[in-house]
C-alpha cells in the first residue's frame, strides 16, 4: 500500500521520499516503477505527467551497518490529485521492500 499523500503535497504538486537505495539500483528499477516512456538526463528524469530529481545523501550508519540513502523529489506540474495518487501508489509499491 502506498503512503497517503499529505494535503501539502497535493497542494504543491511535489512529493519527496528519502529512500534506502543506491543511485545505480534506483535508476535500474525506475522504469518498472513509472512505466515508459521516460527521459533520463543525469540526476533528472521526466515522464508525461511528472519530473523527478534524485540526490545522493550521506549513508545512514547504524553500528557496522551502512545504508545508502537517496532523496527523491517528484514534481507534478498539473497538481492533479488523481494523477499524483496513482503514480505514487505504483512508485511506492514498486520500491517497497519486505523485512523479516
Amino acid at each position: 500500500m502506498a503512503f497517503p499523500l499529505k494535503p501539502a503535497e497535493l497542494e504543491s504538486g511535489r512529493v519527496e521520499r528519502v529512500m534506502s537505495i543506491g543511485r545505480a539500483e534506483f535508476f535500474d528499477m525506475l522504469p518498472g516503477a513509472v512505466g515508459l516512456p521516460l527521459v533520463h538526463r543525469g540526476e533528472q528524469v521526466s515522464g508525461k505527467t511528472w519530473q523527478l530529481i534524485a540526490e545522493e545523501l550521506p549513508a545512514l550508519n547504524i553500528g557496522l551497518l551502512s545504508l545508502p540513502r537517496l532523496r527523491v523529489q517528484i514534481d507534478f506540474p498539473s497538481r492533479d490529485g488523481a494523477v499524483m495518487q496513482d503514480f505514487m501508489a505504483r512508485f511506492d509499491r514498486h520500491f517497497q521492500r519486505g523485512g523479516g
